[in-house]
C-alpha cells in the first residue's frame, strides 16, 4: 500500500487517501451514511471481515481480536468509537489495517471506495471542536462532503480508556512519566537551550509535545499546521526586532492541512537564509518509503510520535553540531 506514495512528488502538498462509507447509527436514532476516508501512508491493507474474536471490554469501540498472518491485531468499531450506537459486525464490512506510532489497528467501515489524490490546500479544519476526530474536510463530486479522520487520536482516546491506570503519572499519549522533569522559564537567557519552531495541527499532540519540550528547556513556537510555520520562518527572513531570537530547530508533523510537512521542509531548505536551519519531522507515519521522502526534502532527523526520549535525543544532537 505504501509503494504508492512513490508515485507523488515528495513535497508536492498533495496526498493520497483511502475513501470509505460508515453507516452512522446515531444516538437520537438517525440512520446516515457519510463518506470518510484516512492518509494511505497510514494504511497497510485492506481485508475483508475476519472472524474477530470478542474481548471482555468495558471499552466503547473494542470489537476484539483478530490474527493476520500470525499476528494478534485489536478490532476497532469506528462508528461505536465516534459515539455511535453499537450494532452487530456484518460479513459484508471490512476492516482497513493500519500502523502508525509503531502499532497497528484494524478500523471496521462498512465499504471502502477508492483512492483519493487531494491538495493539501483543498482541506479545510473540520471543526473548532478540539475534541473532534475528524481532523478536515474536503468537497467532493456532486458537493458531497469528505470527512478526513484522526484514526490515531481515536487509538489514542481508547488506549487512554483502557489503561485508567496511568491517568496522573504522566503522559499516555508518549508513554512516559516526565513529572520529575522541572519546567524551565519561558524566557531567554541561560536556562533556554534553543528556541524549537512546533507544527502539528492535532492540538492534543501540539500541547504535550509543547509541554514536554519546555519542560527540557526549550523555547516553543507552536503554530497548528505548515502554513502558520511557515509564516513565522518568513517574518523571520524579513528581519526581527532586537532581543527577539531566531528558530534554531523546526519540529513539523507531515500531515497537515494547508502546508504538509514535507512542503515545508523543501520551502525551508530552498532558502538560501534558512536552508541550515535543522528540520524533524515527528510524525506517527513510519516505513521506509516515509523515511526516504523525508531525505529527499532535507528532512535532518526522522522521529515517530510517541518517542519523546528519541526527540529530545535528537535535538540534543543537532544542537550540538
Amino acid at each position: 500500500m505504501n509503494s504508492l506514495l512513490n508515485k507523488l512528488e515528495v513535497g508536492s502538498n498533495v496526498f493520497e487517501l483511502i475513501e470509505f462509507t460508515l453507516v452512522r447509527n446515531l444516538a437520537d436514532g438517525t440512520v446516515t451514511e457519510g463518506r470518510y476516508g484516512v492518509n494511505v501512508a497510514k494504511v497497510r491493507e485492506v481485508v475483508r471481515m475476519p472472524n474477530v474474536n470478542p474481548l471482555v471490554s468495558l471499552v466503547d469501540g473494542v470489537a476484539g481480536v483478530f490474527e493476520l498472518r500470525g499476528i494478534p491485531i485489536p478490532a476497532i468499531q469506528l462508528t461505536v468509537a465516534l459515539g455511535d450506537k453499537k450494532t452487530p459486525l456484518k460479513e459484508s464490512q471490512q476492516i482497513i489495517v493500519t500502523e502508525f506510532s509503531g502499532k497497528r489497528a484494524g478500523f471496521v467501515v462498512d465499504t471502502t471506495k477508492r483512492i483519493r489524490r487531494i491538495a493539501w490546500e483543498k482541506v479545510l479544519p473540520s471543526t473548532a471542536d478540539k475534541h473532534t476526530c475528524i481532523s478536515g474536510v474536503t468537497l467532493v463530486e456532486d458537493n458531497e462532503f469528505l470527512f478526513i479522520l484522526d484514526l490515531e487520536r481515536v487509538l489514542i482516546e481508547i488506549e487512554a480508556k483502557c489503561d485508567v491506570s496511568h491517568e496522573g503519572s504522566g503522559s499516555t499519549l508518549y508513554g512516559e512519566d516526565l513529572s520529575h522533569v522541572t519546567r524551565k522559564e519561558d524566557a531567554f537567557g541561560e536556562e533556554i537551550k534553543a528556541t524549537i519552531l512546533l507544527a502539528d495541527d492535532s492540538e492534543i499532540i501540539l500541547k504535550n509535545a509543547q509541554k514536554y519540550l519546555q519542560k527540557s528547556g526549550y523555547r516553543v513556537i507552536a503554530r497548528k499546521n505548515g502554513q502558520l510555520a511557515k509564516q513565522v520562518l518568513e517574518r523571520q527572513q524579513g528581519g526581527l526586532p532586537e532581543g527577539e531570537q531566531p528558530v534554531d530547530v523546526v519540529v513539523t508533523d507531515v500531515e497537515m492541512p494547508k502546508l504538509d510537512g514535507l512542503s515545508l521542509t523543501k520551502w525551508i531548505k530552498s532558502q538560501p537564509d534558512l536552508a541550515e536551519t535543522p528540520v524533524i519531522l515527528h510524525t506517527s507515519l513510519s516505513g521506509k518509503a516515509n523515511l526516504e521522502s523525508g531525505k529527499q526534502v532535507g528532512a535532518n532527523g526522522y522521529v515517530v510520535k510517541n518517542d519523546i526520549t528519541m526527540l529530545l535525543s535528537l535535538l540534543s544532537e543537532l544542537i550540538g553540531k
